[in-house]
């Protein structure tokens, strides 16, 4: 997966510069002030976040990792040599706290959801690759009931996604002190439905 967004980026890239792709770093000065900034976020300190009380995005965001067995080092780091490698990065550095915001939690069905969600924010083509396999795991598997789920929490992530606000640019580091439910609605982030 990693391979196939990387090389994704690469071909992304000139397109962008043509015109031909969707460019979200002129959708978002604030994403483009990032890129030109240059910013790196530091490496994420879930023991220092877990101090935070469990309704505040780092508290949340700590619980999260650590109950679900994940690393903050599990996406590779890579030094980013244009805006699409960047945005890339981003979206890989910040996936998980999107999960505490969005309530999509881990399992396949809801790690298609927040793939909706990541498509409603940015027509991320690595995002429809992981819903459709899903969906072609249901029909080729033959459990429908699955294809239902994939398909549903898709589509509620993907809703959610083009009504929240744009999400590319947030430094979510500088906000790990402040509550879950008031960034929700400063960003206009719609819990999910539990299934």
């Amino acid at each position: 997966v990693f391979m196939i967004g990387d090389t994704q980026d690469n071909i992304a890239e000139p397109e962008r510069l043509a015109g031909r792709f969707p460019d979200p770093f002129k959708k978002s000065p604030e994403l483009e002030a990032l890129w030109q900034s240059g910013y790196h976020a530091a490496r994420y300190d879930l023991d220092e976040l877990a101090k935070l009380p469990a309704h505040t995005l780092g508290g949340a965001y700590a619980r999260h990792m650590r109950a679900n067995g994940l690393s903050v080092d599990y996406y590779p780091e890579r030094r980013e040599h244009n805006r699409m490698q960047f945005m890339r990065q981003r979206m890989r550095q910040t996936h998980d706290i999107w999960h505490v915001l969005t309530g999509f939690g881990t399992d396949e069905f809801e790690e298609v959801g927040i793939q909706g969600f990541t498509a409603g924010q940015y027509m991320s083509s690595m995002a429809a690759i992981i819903g459709a396999a899903a969906f072609l795991k249901s029909i080729l598997r033959c459990p429908f009931n699955e294809l239902e789920r994939h398909l549903d929490n898709f589509c509620e992530g993907y809703v959610a996604g083009k009504r929240a606000e744009n999400l590319l640019a947030v430094k979510w580091e500088e906000l790990w002190g402040e509550p879950i439910e008031s960034l929700r609605r400063r960003y206009r982030i719609e819990p999910a439905h539990k299934s």
